[in-house]
């Protein structure tokens, strides 16, 4: 993996004919560390139709561990183009089927911020699978959902606060995806109102702006005093804690 850090915003996006939205996690500045390292960890949404051209950039990345956060209904509807692939360790860790089991459904279904607090609530433990599994990693890692935005940028927001990232970067790297999916957000729109369900509704669900997950980070302050208090009550082990910094910060 490489330890040089990479310049930020477009600089740190992955180009590839399968995905909108695969990003570097290195570059962003940490107080006293200088810059998260490249190379490590990248989010991303779903890699649903990399061609051979995406898997030989995905290679040359030195990437050997896939974590899918979605779903089974959405996985069995939109396979991933990694799971299977040789060289390659697929795991999937849902997040959401969490808060679908708790009995504290918010009165309005299409606030995602709710969901957000929501999920810091019920899904610790997944949370803390994801980080392990980031930190067991033996090369580069990649972790996403859909859209790459929400479920992606809990994981991101608790793994870059987690090493000292700080909340205005973190908050700034969550809004860097409101436009890298615009095609993708036209579509899950189309699906929805196949489904009956109103397109002014379901656009609610599809952003990712500041004041979308400020709240949601301000939760785990407030109700768990941060990130690596938050992680550490769920079970991550102060070894994996220490990897990922050594992974990220070198």
């Amino acid at each position: 993996m490489s330890s040089t850090p990479s310049p930020t915003h477009d600089a740190r996006f992955v180009p590839l004919n399968g995905t909108l939205n695969t990003r570097d996690l290195g570059g962003l500045p940490v107080a006293g560390h200088g810059l998260t390292r490249s190379g490590v960890f990248y989010r991303s949404d779903i890699p649903m139709a990399l061609n051979g051209a995406d898997l030989e950039r995905l290679r040359s990345l030195g990437l050997t561990t896939v974590i899918d956060l979605r779903q089974p209904q959405e996985l069995e509807r939109d396979p991933n183009s990694l799971a299977g692939t040789n060289g390659i360790d697929y795991q999937n860790v849902e997040i959401w089927g969490h808060i679908d089991a708790a009995d504290d459904r918010p009165t309005d279904p299409y606030d995602i911020t709710a969901f957000y607090l929501r999920a810091l609530d019920h899904a610790g433990p997944a949370f803390v699978r994801v980080l392990s599994l980031l930190a067991a990693a033996p090369g580069a890692a990649l972790f996403h959902c859909t859209a790459g935005k929400d479920r992606t940028g809990l994981v991101a927001a608790l793994l870059l606060e987690s090493v000292g990232v700080d909340r205005a970067t973190i908050v700034d790297d969550f809004a860097l995806t409101h436009d890298r999916i615009g095609p993708l957000r036209e579509r899950l729109l189309n699906d929805a109102e196949q489904n009956g369900v109103k397109r002014e509704d379901f656009v609610r669900l599809l952003g990712a702006t500041p004041e979308l997950i400020g709240p949601a980070l301000d939760h785990l302050d407030e109700r768990f005093g941060g990130a690596v208090a938050y992680l550490k009550a769920n079970g991550l082990a102060a070894e994996a804690l220490g990897t990922l910094r050594r992974k990220l910060l070198g």
